[in-house]
């Protein structure tokens, strides 16, 4: 839950232990009675599961907190600007300077965007200097990239000598 979230920001990284093999449910679970039988199965009643499941299911839940924390104060970011944005993202325990450099990264992308795209109306460029033009893709993919620097991943891959490891 959100005490599992508000911890994850203590952490440098987050080392991911997923079992390679996809013998095991996300509880832990036992999927296969034996080794022999391999096959995907995507009625739950055996077979092996993906393990990237596993990570995508992490990401998506840092990504909906992350967004959701933001969503629900985006009219009072949205009017006070780029130093509000920072402050919340500051929030996750980074220094403003780590946030600020993510932000001149994101912005650098969306600029790059939108030369690529030959818009030459000033007005529908997202900036972070105009975030009352934004919308939830917007955010969503400005969270997305503050996640990627602050909590990078590491998967420690359990069961991985085990034949079904893929």
């Amino acid at each position: 839950g959100n005490k599992f979230l508000d911890d994850l920001t203590d952490a440098d990284v987050l080392i991911h232990v997923v079992d390679a093999s996809g013998t095991a449910d996300t509880e832990g679970n036992q999927v296969v009675t034996g080794y022999n039988n391999l096959e995907e199965d995507d009625d739950d009643t055996g077979g092996t599961t993906d393990p990237m499941n596993d990570l995508e299911w992490v990401r998506g839940e840092l990504l909906e907190w992350v967004t959701f924390n933001l969503s629900v104060k985006w009219n009072q970011i949205s009017k006070k600007g780029r130093d509000k944005l920072i402050s919340m993202f500051s929030g996750y325990k980074q220094p403003q300077s780590f946030v600020h450099d993510v932000l001149h990264h994101v912005e650098q992308f969306l600029q790059n965007q939108s030369q690529n795209n030959h818009e030459t109306n000033t007005s529908t460029i997202i900036t972070m200097d105009n975030l009352n033009q934004w919308d939830g893709g917007d955010l969503r993919r400005l969270v997305s990239a503050f996640l990627g620097a602050r909590f990078p991943m590491t998967l420690a891959l359990n069961k991985s000598d085990f034949p079904s490891a893929k």
